[in-house]
């Protein structure tokens, strides 16, 4: 048997080999060792002759999952090899492993994640391009995008941020090269393998593809020229086939990602927004998701999130998910009816996915059948929506999942076995033949159960009892003290320390009888549930259909009850660069505060007026807040949801940016003022007229005229091509940038009312400058020590006064020159005003 083992483990050299030997799967040797530190189980040994002994650790079967499941956690792979042979006297039942398992191969659903997706990644570049494959074998969901790559590290983070992938599997090349691997391991807990045989698979990727979706082209796909796209595929189905043991069936298409139809959405903005968690503690408690995400099935959780980081850019697109928002906003009724019906569908994705993999059980095939009468009941209810959307979601929900539902209502008993060899799951009347079996083991079953009372009668032994075990099988058992008792025809069996087990040729005879029945029975079950199983993979197309329905109208109806309990009103979407809000609020902070506590405010941007807001004010005073609901507002209205504000009329855009000193994201080897620099080049050189753009205290991370001078450059640079921005600041001089710019640039300020010197922050944006920071006051609110108060003030009046003294002010200095007329001036007037500006001191 060990030679069997050292065999099969010479194969899966990289995973821990997981060997049935009856009802437990055991660990051997180095394997033994690390899973039972791992595990916290029990490490054992067997003698091995003169060579010492064997370290062994195992697991019950029957648990398996659970132990499985906290070594993938932990990084590894788990190769479950199993007995495909029944045992026979004198022979090595004979092994093979079925299935490895490994932190993105997870199908057992108490190890996923429910609203989550569990994605497998592959990455492929060259020179030019960049390509990254992701599919999530628990689903079926598997798309691919390729782009050129500008920085392909960068690249390589922006966009496996958004997919946060379970795992990695890359080419030798790749995985050999160190700015790859850091790039990827910017992903939290990711696990990067290096695929050994992902050449045979990427080096006929044309071939392999075509043949797994059963196409004679890939151009249905839109893929058919794009080579690294293809490769990466490629090499993620056969890397899931292998460790799979299956054709997954249920992977049925594969989507390239579309940039142009979606918003894009850097990783810095993903974060900053804390879009899914918070920056400080990386909670998901506080995140947008938290208050938006009421979704009813695990289907619509994921759903949602793909739409939170590629919300739409098409208007009628947009407009569609809002008139059905809208009908069910208006209508109550409707919306609990389906709400109600919603909640009862199980994962019907992960379900199919089980079956399609040969890993579901019948008790997976009630909760399907369930669930897809509920699926046909949500059908009903939204064929009475006026709504566009409606009639097609209802179309892609197929009358013929009733089949279906009848077939495994009609076959499978309501709480059947989930072991499959074991009987116990085909219901009675589905099939004759098992019906006639049976009817014939039964009265042979009901002359045992009668059995006992008999012989009791007979021998006058009241403690008498008539029981059943695998290995003994039928059996008589008598107490020591009545063995006296016993009648001559009884044979003994067994003897046990407080009696004896008995037969008799009758109950020898009924007992072979049995179980040859009950044999002839578990096989016919067997071959029946296989029948059925086989016949709701047939239906795998209509049942994924039918899900992907059920998740848009979860999200959909979701965002009808969010909007009707937080009271947001429809959005106009416009295809001009208008940004209009009344009274907006911050989605997730109005619901932290006490009632009625926000201050809402209003928001106004006209590119024919100022498409830029230079906003100043105290630390504290809302501006973070105020800027980060424009955003959030924006998103969640091109996503298809209703908005936190009385009045919202929105230009679409065609990105958002949001850049932060706040957060301090600090990449490995790169300095703070460093990564708001390549995040602020990034905007710069990827943001268009019809951009949303959000920016926090640039140049903060260095000197204060070197930061000056940035930022007053980047908002000259954006007001260049005009995208919507909020431009929040603390160097005052940029506030002449009005003056200069009147018809790009507006000055906003947050309220504060100053009572001898403190400020009472009143959270109201409107219109203005604000005439300082007030950080000193801002300092002592937050505790810091009254003589360093009492210094800094000391210290700033010192300074105020010098600068006034020298007129050393940046801002007169840049007067100086703006004001200029260069078509008027002389010569000597120029040599004059230049003397003048070289005595103004930095």
């Amino acid at each position: 048997m060990m030679q069997q083992y050292a065999a099969i483990k010479d194969n899966y050299p990289d995973a821990l080999l997981f060997f049935r030997l009856g009802d437990f799967y055991e660990l051997f040797m180095d394997d033994a060792e690390l899973g039972a530190q791992i595990l916290d189980i029990t490490l054992t040994a067997r003698p091995r002759g003169k060579d010492g002994k064997i370290p062994m650790a195992g697991v019950p079967y029957h648990a398996v999952d659970n132990y499985i499941s906290k070594l993938v956690k932990a990084g590894h792979k788990v190769a479950i090899c199993e007995q495909v042979s029944d045992p026979k006297p004198g022979d090595i039942v004979q092994r093979e492993v079925v299935r490895v398992v490994t932190p993105a191969t997870v199908m057992d659903e108490k190890s996923l994640s429910r609203k989550s997706h569990n994605y497998l990644i592959s990455v492929l570049s060259d020179e030019s391009f960049l390509a990254i494959a992701a599919c999530d074998i628990s689903t079926g969901h598997f798309h691919v995008k390729q782009f050129e790559h500008e920085d392909m590290a960068l690249d390589i983070i922006e966009e496996i941020t958004k997919i946060n992938p379970a795992e990695c599997i890359l080419p030798a090349s790749h995985y050999n090269n160190p700015e790859i691997l850091k790039a990827i391991k910017t992903i939290p807990e990711i696990n990067i393998y290096e695929y050994k045989n992902w050449d045979e698979h990427a080096g006929s990727a044309d071939a392999k593809l075509k043949e797994h979706f059963g196409v004679a082209t890939l151009k249905s796909f839109s893929i058919s020229e794009l080579e690294l796209a293809k490769s990466a595929s490629a090499a993620i189905l056969g890397y899931l086939k292998e460790h799979q043991k299956s054709d997954l069936s249920h992977i049925k298409k594969i989507a390239l990602a579309d940039s142009e139809s979606i918003v894009q959405l850097d990783r810095s903005s993903i974060t900053n927004l804390e879009l899914f968690s918070t920056i400080r503690d990386n909670d998901t408690q506080g995140s947008l998701l938290s208050v938006i995400d009421q979704t009813k099935t695990a289907m619509g959780g994921r759903l949602l999130k793909q739409w939170l980081i590629a919300p739409l850019r098409d208007k009628e697109d947009i407009n569609r998910r809002l008139e059905y928002v809208d009908e069910l906003y208006s209508d109550m009724k409707l919306r609990e009816d389906i709400l109600a019906t919603l909640k009862h569908i199980n994962d019907l994705e992960r379900i199919t996915a089980r079956f399609a993999s040969s890993l579901a059980n019948p008790r997976d095939a009630i909760s399907l059948s369930l669930s897809l009468q509920k699926v046909l009941d949500v059908k009903s209810i939204i064929d009475t929506c006026a709504a566009e959307i409606a009639t097609t979601l209802s179309l892609d929900i197929s009358n013929t999942l009733s089949e279906l539902v009848d077939l495994i209502s009609n076959s499978i008993k309501a709480e059947p076995s989930v072991h499959l060899k074991d009987g116990g799951i085909i219901k009675k009347g589905y099939d004759k033949k098992l019906d006639s079996l049976n009817a014939a083991i039964h009265k042979d079953r009901q002359w045992i159960s009668e059995l006992e009372n008999k012989e009791k009668q007979k021998t006058g032994i009241s403690t008498l009892k008539v029981g059943y075990n695998k290995v003994f099988g039928y059996y008589i058992e008598i107490s020591n003290s009545n063995i006296s008792l016993a009648p001559n025809e009884y044979i003994r069996k067994q003897t046990l320390v407080g009696g004896e087990r008995f037969i008799t040729p009758e109950l020898k005879k009924r007992e072979e009888k049995i179980l040859k029945i009950e044999e002839q029975i578990k096989q016919y079950e067997y071959t029946l549930y296989i029948n059925i199983v086989e016949k709701i993979v047939r239906c795998t197309d209509d049942i994924q259909r039918a899900s992907h329905s059920i998740a848009t109208i979860d999200v959909l109806s979701n965002f009808a009850e969010i909007a009707y309990r937080n009271n947001y009103v429809k959005p106009t979407l416009l295809y001009s660069n208008e940004l209009l809000l009344k009274k907006s609020r911050h989605p997730v902070l109005e619901k932290l505060m006490p009632v009625g506590e926000f201050v809402a405010n209003n928001v106004d941007i006209k590119p024919s007026k100022h498409s830029l807001l230079l906003i100043t004010g105290p630390n504290m005073a809302g501006k973070s807040v105020l800027m980060r609901q424009v955003a959030l507002v924006v998103l969640m209205a091109q996503v298809g949801s209703f908005v936190p504000a009385e009045k919202a009329r929105i230009g679409i855009v065609d990105r958002i940016f949001v850049r932060s000193g706040a957060s301090d994201i600090i990449s490995s080897g790169l300095s703070t003022f460093m990564v708001e620099m390549v995040e602020t080049a990034y905007i710069l050189n990827h943001a268009t007229r019809k951009s949303l753009i959000i920016m926090d205290e640039i140049g903060r991370g260095t000197s204060t005229y070197d930061g000056i001078s940035i930022a007053w450059a980047v908002a000259e640079n954006l007001i260049q091509f005009s995208p919507k921005t909020l431009f929040a600041t603390h160097y005052h001089e940029l506030q002449q940038l009005e003056k200069l710019h009147p018809k790009k640039i507006a000055n906003y300020k947050m309220a504060i009312e100053n009572t001898n010197g403190v400020p009472e922050f009143l959270y109201t944006f409107e219109r203005g400058a604000s005439p300082h920071s007030f950080g000193i006051a801002v300092a002592r609110m937050a505790g810091v020590p009254n003589s360093v108060i009492n210094n800094a003030q000391k210290k700033l009046k010192k300074l105020e006064s010098t600068s006034k003294q020298s007129g050393a002010s940046v801002s007169n200095r840049d007067k100086l020159i703006n004001d200029i007329d260069i078509n008027k001036i002389t010569p000597l007037e120029a040599l004059e005003l230049l003397s003048k500006i070289q005595h103004v001191k930095d």
